[in-house]
């Protein structure tokens, strides 16, 4: 899972990297032209519900890797690298401020509604040119996927809000066009200041995606103080969760993805894995050779695990199940494989 982050200058997106990132903010900002790679845990709080059952020598998150871009507002070969690179990526995430966050936001996507409109035209160019030498069913057919695509971008709609069929989706990931990647939008308000529900829904209504509001400064303070500490600081501030674990969350989710869990004394660890994917694409996310040797899987679920407080519990409620290759894993499923190789 690959997520860009990028702004225009001063919105916050270098804080917001250094912060999921662990990357001192002072090191991030030397290197303002370039692209920086930085992975993050998803803080996933059933994890942390499960480790007292298991008492764990090693607790593993799912992760993300994140990309720092440069400014969006730069010129010449720091723009073209920020294109370059969101080619890349399998999600965007876009820093503004509070206070203009949905012009800001229009602004962005209409560049990459350009971008992609520009690609549109590029392929049925060429299309055109090779049609004339050979007649091709294949070229035919792409050239009826590139008209489908430009009508909307001509009219300024980005390609993720368009009904495509799921054939249609699957032959369109090899142009990496940008506007049907999923955006997330954080926007980094300043202590005093809020975005607003209407404000809040319009950016949604943009994206597709909820947006997240997040003081940077605060999110700063809250990462360098002690694990120990953290809880109690939130408490006095009136804050559930740090808004960048929520933030990676979502970008998880958004993706398609879901967590399952591999649990024991040695380990107790998340999983990501496509929504809808079978029992042997989840062992094979594991390790390979599982996958090959997968004879069974033993299914707990999360909640009836942590309701009856033990494995033994809940085999005795009868809620221990096992499965072959083709069950549908589900979020939140604790699996343990069965397999010979």
């Amino acid at each position: 899972m690959k997520v860009a982050i990028l702004g225009h200058s001063f919105a916050g997106q270098q804080q917001l990297f250094s912060i999921l990132s662990g990357i001192p903010l002072e090191s991030v900002r030397q290197k303002p032209l370039e692209a920086q790679p930085g992975v993050c845990a998803v803080r996933d709080p059933r994890v942390a519900r499960l480790v007292p059952l298991y008492n764990p020598e090693k607790t593993v998150y799912a992760t993300i890797d994140y990309t720092l871009l440069p400014d969006f507002d730069a010129e010449g070969p720091a723009k073209r690298l920020i294109f370059e690179e969101l080619k890349k990526v399998d999600e965007l995430c876009w820093v503004t401020r509070a206070g203009d966050a949905e012009n800001d936001m229009r602004r962005f996507f209409a560049e990459l509604i350009i971008a992609d409109l520009l690609l549109v035209e590029k392929r049925l160019e060429d299309i055109a040119k090779n049609q004339k030498k050979k007649f091709s069913d294949a070229r035919e057919k792409e050239q009826s996927l590139m008209e489908l695509c430009r009508r909307p971008l001509e009219a300024e709609h980005c390609l993720a809000r368009h009904a495509f069929t799921d054939a249609q989706r699957r032959e369109l990931r090899a142009y990496q066009f940008l506007t049907l990647k999923p955006v997330i939008t954080v926007i980094n308000c300043a202590e005093g200041h809020t975005a607003d529900a209407p404000e809040l829904a319009r950016l949604r209504d943009l994206s597709g995606i909820p947006a997240i509001r997040m003081n940077a400064d605060l999110e700063e303070e809250i990462s360098r103080l002690p694990e120990d500490e953290r809880g109690e600081f939130m408490h006095g501030m009136g804050i559930e969760e740090p808004a960048v674990d929520r933030m990676t969350r979502i970008a998880f989710e958004s993706l398609g993805y879901i967590t399952f869990f591999t649990v024991g004394e040695d380990e107790v660890r998340a999983w990501a894995v496509r929504k809808n994917s079978p029992a042997v694409e989840a062992a094979e996310a594991v390790h390979t050779d599982i996958a090959r040797g997968f004879i069974r899987v033993e299914v707990i679920k999360y909640a009836d695990l942590v309701a009856a407080g033990s494995e033994a519990g809940v085999k005795e409620q009868g809620k221990w199940y096992l499965k072959g290759k083709e069950y549908v894993v589900e979020d939140g499923d604790v699996l343990c494989f069965r397999f010979s190789v």
